[in-house]
């Protein structure tokens, strides 16, 4: 097999590391390409990236890729090496990069949904998810960590942690938000202190807000929380930090296509922020999402 290895050398600690990789996929019988997401113009790797592009990295890398291979019919394998690694979680990738290299030979497609977000920033495709509210507004103030990287030093539970304490303050002090949101036609506009429409279970530091969500259901899960849900919000991020992995007590529907019109809110698509506010167009503030069912495929 004809393998696309991108990877981000950062992701890790550095481990394993390039030549690891490479040594290992040859030994499995394949032929490998190599492409570091460090370096410019890594996209190019993917225009004809042979019979299965292998990710090593964390879930924006796996965004990067994805954004390339949507639609194509050309199959992704993952090698989780970041900080929180939702999207290998999602898929139940488990084992050691070794192991994963092993497995590939008899692994089989698995189709997976990918989502479309249109709003005042243009378009832009999402695997894990899009929201405004508690989780836009953490990322928007811990942009400004110089420390917060995919693949930092620090062991992966501690920056997960240093993260989920972040939240708990910002939580603290987050009012309410009036929004108007339309689920599959439905109004439930309301003030909110969250809105997370979910692709996967889990997003940012693990935070399983959908635990029932499936990558595979051509459905999102939009998670919804009020000021009734602030305790329940509470509790859950507190147990996050003292370790557990409960399931949050929030409301869930599911659904093909929302919009959201969130004057002058924080938005955040999968890891990256957009402000709609700073960017005036005919579309105003309003973000519409819709699913793209089977728009990606992964070797399981």
């Amino acid at each position: 097999m004809h393998v696309t290895l991108l990877h981000n050398p950062a992701a890790g600690g550095g481990e394993p590391s390039r030549h690891e990789l490479v040594r290992a996929l040859m030994a499995a019988g394949h032929a490998v390409c190599y492409q570091s997401t460090r370096e410019k113009g890594y996209e190019k790797a993917l225009d004809d990236p042979g019979d299965l592009v292998l990710v090593a990295g964390g879930d924006g890398t796996v965004r990067k890729a994805a954004g390339y291979l949507l639609g194509r019919d050309i199959p992704l394998a993952l090698l989780p090496l970041g900080t929180a690694n939702n999207i290998g979680k999602a898929l139940g990738v488990d084992g050691s990069p070794d192991q994963v290299i092993a497995g590939l030979a008899s692994a089989r497609p698995r189709r997976f949904d990918a989502g479309l977000a249109r709003g005042a920033w243009g378009e832009a495709h999402f695997v894990e998810a899009v929201g405004v509210g508690l989780f836009a507004v953490t990322m928007c103030l811990v942009e400004r960590r110089a420390d917060h990287r995919e693949g930092r030093a620090d062991h992966e539970d501690l920056g997960l942690t240093r993260d989920l304490r972040y939240m708990q303050r910002v939580l603290r002090d987050l009012r309410p938000r009036a929004w108007h949101i339309e689920v599959d036609g439905d109004d439930l506009s309301g003030d909110y202190l969250l809105c997370e429409v979910m692709n996967i279970p889990s997003i940012g530091p693990n935070l399983r807000l959908a635990p029932g969500a499936d990558f595979d259901d051509g459905l999102f899960d939009v998670v919804l929380a009020t000021e009734n849900e602030r305790d329940a919000l509470t509790a859950y991020v507190a147990a996050r930090v003292a370790g557990g992995d409960p399931e949050p007590e929030l409301p869930v529907r599911r659904a093909r296509q929302i919009s959201i019109i969130a004057a002058g809110a924080e938005v955040h698509v999968d890891d990256e922020l957009e402000r709609p506010a700073d960017r005036p167009s005919a579309m105003g503030e309003l973000i519409q999402l819709t699913q793209l069912p089977g728009a990606l495929q992964f070797l399981l």
